[in-house]
C-alpha cells in the first residue's frame, strides 16, 4: 500500500517474523505507483495495479492474446551437448570385440568349465 507496512516472513502460512535490515530494524515497504509507472514506460512495458486479481488476470490475458504468436515459436532452441559419445564408442568397441574374439572359445576359457559341461 502507499501507507506502507512490514514484510512478513512466513513458514507454512504462519507469520514467524518480519524482514529486518543489517541493523536489525524492521523493513517497511511502500507502494510508489509513480516510480513503477516510470520504470514500466522506460522499459516499454505496462504497469498493472495488482490489488484486484480478476482485473490483473483479464489484462494479462488480453496482452498475451494480442502478442505475436510467432515470437514464441521462433525462440524454441534445442542446444544439446554431446556428452556420452565416448562411452557409446567404447561400448560399441567392446561389443565388436566380443562378437569377433569370443565367437571362438580360447583354450583357457574351455578349461574354466563355467557351465559344468
Amino acid at each position: 500500500t502507499a501507507k506502507g507496512g512490514p514484510i512478513p516472513e512466513k513458514r507454512n502460512g504462519v507469520i514467524q517474523n518480519y524482514k529486518k535490515d543489517r541493523n536489525g530494524e524492521t523493513v517497511i515497504t511502500k507502494l510508489d505507483e509513480a516510480m513503477l509507472k516510470q520504470i514500466a514506460s522506460e522499459a516499454n512495458g505496462r504497469y498493472i495495479d495488482g490489488r484486484v486479481t480478476s482485473e490483473v488476470v483479464e489484462e494479462v490475458t488480453e496482452i498475451l492474446q494480442n502478442m505475436d504468436k510467432k515470437e514464441f515459436e521462433s525462440q524454441q532452441i534445442a542446444d544439446y551437448k554431446s556428452q556420452f559419445q565416448w562411452f557409446l564408442g567404447l561400448g560399441l568397441l567392446f561389443l565388436l570385440l566380443d562378437i569377433l574374439l569370443l565367437e571362438r572359445q580360447t583354450s583357457w576359457l574351455k578349461r574354466l568349465n563355467l557351465f559344468n559341461e
